[in-house]
């Protein structure tokens, strides 16, 4: 029995491999003959699915439609402000505007001041007609009064004295010869000096205009060895006032 289970075996065996031979040679038959093919099979079981895939290109806006209303959403909340900027360029200027109404009639004021007639006076005196040297450093007495007012007038030592203070002018003419240095003082203070050399007779003359107080001493003076002849009114000594001062 045990013969015959193993001679079943082998022959088993030996089926299998000559099985797989003829299918061996089979195969290789079909893919060199043309024979017909056989039935198609069943279909597969599906696969596991793939992975997402990239997105597309965004499209184009498409048209609005013929009934379609913009729905405009709720106002935002301002911003915080901005820092300032830059000032701008100056512009040109503009056309010049038309003149303005006329403004109302101011008020008079009032007059302070004094206004007589006397307020600007004139005087003049001349040197007497007799024949005198002047020696340096000596007054030149105009003691014959030609136009004489209250403002200013000679005292006895040959000084003119104001009366009114004021802004005066004050000027001199004088006859000589040869040389003639004179000066004009108030008080002790030389104000102005003046020096002419004619070399004949002849006039000569000096002016200034000084700020005087009430009381101040007006002269003329020599400062050099000086020719003088006075003939009627050659040396006269004029001025006036050119407006009043407060002392």
């Amino acid at each position: 029995m045990a013969e015959k289970q193993a001679f079943i075996f082998m022959s088993a065996h030996t089926v299998l491999q000559l099985t797989i031979l003829l299918l061996l040679v089979a195969s290789s038959e079909s893919d060199i003959c043309d024979g017909s093919r056989g039935f198609s099979g069943r279909p597969g079981i599906p696969g596991v699915p793939g992975t997402d895939g990239k997105d597309g290109a965004k499209g184009e806006m498409g048209d609005p439609g013929e009934d379609a209303v913009p729905i405009s959403g709720p106002k935002g909340d301002p911003g915080i402000s901005g820092l300032p900027g830059r000032p701008g360029e100056k512009g040109d200027n503009g056309l010049q505007g038309p003149p303005g109404p006329m403004g109302p009639k101011g008020e008079m004021g009032e007059f302070t001041g004094v206004d007589t007639a006397n307020q600007y006076f004139v005087f003049s005196y001349k040197k007497s007609s007799r024949l005198q040297r002047v020696l340096p450093d000596k007054l030149i007495t105009f003691e014959i009064p030609l136009i004489s007012e209250a403002g200013a007038v000679f005292d006895g030592e040959g000084y003119l004295q104001v009366k009114k203070a004021g802004m005066y002018y004050i000027s001199y003419h004088i006859s000589s010869n040869n040389l003639v240095c004179l000066k004009i003082q108030v008080g002790e203070e030389e104000k102005v000096r003046f020096c002419d050399s004619p070399g004949m007779i002849m006039v000569t003359a000096g002016s200034v205009v000084l700020p005087l107080k009430t009381k101040d001493k007006v002269s003329v003076q020599a400062t050099a060895t000086s020719s003088i002849f006075s003939r009627d009114t050659d040396c006269t000594l004029t001025g006036f006032m050119l407006f009043p001062m407060n002392e």
